[in-house]
């Protein structure tokens, strides 16, 4: 992932879907019954839910409950959904989104703060390209992939990158 982004032959995509996979990953240590649960206390039915304050109270309940620290986390992003009165679909696939977007900016510390140890001239350059890959917009198509269940192989695929040795058309 770090050798991706450090060199700046490959695009923002590129360095983006490098990301899916260990995100897919993390995402995995949440429990569906407890995603579930989290869809649920935003109110992921078509009424939704007609008072914030369940939702504030339930995502709480949900956070005690959360059986590792990736629930705690995704519970947490549901209950500032909830507290800004954000509820439905549409606040579950930004808490996930935010979820990712935490465990991205995390890793991509830990790369950083490796490339300064080494000394690495290329840690400047490393960290402009994790940074533009995390802002791409990449993240939300992923947290509505996983909002919406779809499988994790669907997910983190790679792009048909077939034709590169063509060259440039003229």
């Amino acid at each position: 992932m770090a050798k991706i982004a450090e060199n700046s032959a490959h695009t923002v995509t590129e360095v983006a879907e490098a990301f899916r996979p260990p995100l897919v990953e993390e995402w995995k240590s949440i429990r569906a019954d407890f995603a579930e649960a989290v869809k649920t206390a935003l109110g992921d039915d078509d009424r939704g839910r007609l008072f914030p304050e369940i939702a504030v109270s339930e995502t709480k309940r949900l956070r005690a409950q959360a059986s590792n620290p990736m629930e705690a986390l995704l519970a947490d992003h549901a209950h500032d959904q909830a507290r800004d009165a954000k509820l439905g679909a549409a606040a579950y696939e930004k808490s996930i989104e935010h979820f990712l977007e935490d465990r991205a900016i995390r890793g991509a510390r830990q790369m950083e703060e490796h490339y300064h140890r080494e000394r690495s001239p290329d840690a400047g350059r490393l960290r402009n390209h994790l940074a533009a890959a995390i802002t791409s917009g990449e993240l939300a198509q992923l947290a509505s992939g996983l909002a919406s269940g779809a499988r994790h192989r669907a997910l983190t695929a790679k792009a048909d990158r077939s034709g590169l040795d063509e060259g440039v058309a003229l």
